[in-house]
């Protein structure tokens, strides 16, 4: 066994990448990686015990593809091993599905792959990602503003994908296949500087070899593994802290402030970003960049907003809550809900936002005890000329019980003191008498119209489904 093929198998078995008796599904393009990987695998299939299926995908972008997969059927026939080969049109997927052709390729791929191995019954899909994979990603991931989490290495087992070539370089790759005397397909494009991993693979790292460290790549690789080690352990620890304190409320995520700057600064980013994680499936545009502009809302003015975060999301703190979530559709307008009762009279209306509302009018039996529930009251019926349910006004007060008798407070001021969120202001719905607001649901009733012993008869409003959209 060459030296090539024993570092492979060492790495393979480090790693416990395959259970003796498994299928093996192989991603097999025909370019340096693939055929490496597949000659190596051919090589080492009884030893450990496996058996593989080579895969095709031709993408139908360049005029060469299907020389690549003639030449891949051909490499299969010859080593005696099964082959199958999907076509997909790539270009027209990524114009579809509004993604780039790299992503759109990768997308395909990996969905062909998964579909044959339920076809073989395979458990494990290797693919070809070497050292210099990982030292691309690294740097790219790096210069586009990840944090740790975006440092980390391409891992050698991640669920049934295994990579048995992350031990060696392409360096190595190619000089396992020159003194064999193997050949492989070669795409141009990869030669051509149009993409930052290309232009990285063609300029950067082989300067960085030549100019620092011929060993560059290995050390990059090294240092995404330890980051990778890192990270797993900080976000672990992150996620026990994340289910603790972090709270759902539709497609919203929110965090008591006090609560999160308890914890060390790596910790809060972790947390951000498993916020971010929650509510998107791709966080591959959130960068630390976005995660500083959350938590610098943790020490700035009270409301304070981002528009410009990706995915269509909007963070906020509100007094002492951090939140992330979807931005809102535009409210319609809420029409007025009014209500006359006359004396021993009851009605049940359905309020938006509110719900079933329950309202009857009935003479005041001073044994019986004011109810105390969040959402029922007892409001004095003879101070009271017509109930409203709606919006806020401009000009709408509150009564508050002072030392010095009831006074009037202006509804906004009010909103402020309890601490309601600026932008749930507008579209709560309180209950008012002309400008006068006699209840401001889960809040507070009105000083005066609190029930007395000069009350005759009591006007009860019950909001049967607990105003849960209320605020």
């Amino acid at each position: 066994m060459d030296e090539f093929s024993r570092k492979v198998l060492n790495f393979i078995q480090k790693n416990r990448m395959f259970q003796e008796e498994s299928r093996v599904v192989v991603g097999f393009s025909g370019g340096a990686d693939s055929v490496a990987l597949m000659e190596v695998l051919c090589d080492l299939k009884d030893l450990l015990k496996i058996s593989i299926f080579p895969i095709h995908l031709n993408h139908m972008i360049r005029q060469e593809a299907g020389e690549d997969e003639e030449f891949c059927r051909a490499f299969c026939a010859d080593k005696g091993v099964p082959f199958k080969s999907v076509s997909v049109d790539i270009p027209s997927m990524a114009k579809e599905k509004s993604l780039t052709e790299e992503e759109a390729g990768r997308y395909a791929r990996y969905e062909a792959f998964e579909s044959y191995a339920d076809e073989v019954g395979a458990s494990y899909i290797a693919v070809a990602h070497h050292q210099n994979d990982v030292a691309e990603t690294l740097l790219m991931n790096l210069l586009r503003g990840s944090g740790l989490h975006g440092a980390s290495a391409i891992r050698p087992v991640r669920g049934n994908v295994v990579r048995p070539l992350l031990g060696v370089t392409r360096q190595e790759i190619e000089e396992f296949l020159r003194k064999r005397d193997i050949s492989f397909c070669i795409d141009k494009t990869n030669l051509e500087d149009i993409h930052t991993r290309n232009y990285l693979r063609n300029q950067i790292i082989p300067e960085l070899e030549d100019r620092i460290n011929d060993r560059a790549v290995e050390h990059l690789a090294s240092a995404a593994s330890s980051f990778d080690k890192a990270d797993e352990f900080i976000r672990g620890y992150a996620k026990e802290i994340f289910q603790r304190i972090v709270s759902s409320a539709g497609d919203k995520l929110s965090v008591n402030r006090s609560d999160l700057l308890t914890e060390k600064e790596i910790i809060q980013e972790n947390i951000v970003l498993m916020m971010f994680e929650e509510l998107v499936r791709n966080r591959k545009d959130i960068g630390a960049v976005h995660v500083d502009a959350v938590l610098s809302l943790l020490h700035g003015t009270d409301g304070q907003t981002i528009a410009d975060l990706p995915y269509g999301l909007v963070a906020k703190r509100t007094y002492d809550r951090l939140e992330i979530g979807k931005k809102g559709n535009p409210k319609e307008s809420f029409e007025e809900v009014s209500v006359s009762l006359s004396q021993d009279e009851e009605t049940e209306i359905t309020v938006p936002v509110l719900g079933r509302v329950k309202m009857a009018v009935f003479p005041y039996n001073k044994v019986k005890e004011v109810p105390t529930e969040t959402y029922t009251k007892w409001l004095d019926y003879g101070r009271i000329q017509e109930v409203s349910f709606r919006t806020r006004r401009g000009d709408d007060y509150i009564c508050i019980n002072t030392s010095d008798g009831n006074r009037k407070k202006p509804l906004s001021k009010f909103m402020t003191d309890v601490k309601i969120p600026k932008d749930e202001r507008d579209e709560m719905v309180i209950v008012a008498d002309g400008s006068h607001v006699l209840w401001v649901p889960g809040y507070r009733l009105s000083a005066s119209c609190k029930v007395s012993e000069a009350t005759k008869y009591i006007l009860e409003i019950k909001i049967d489904d607990g105003g849960i959209n209320n605020g």
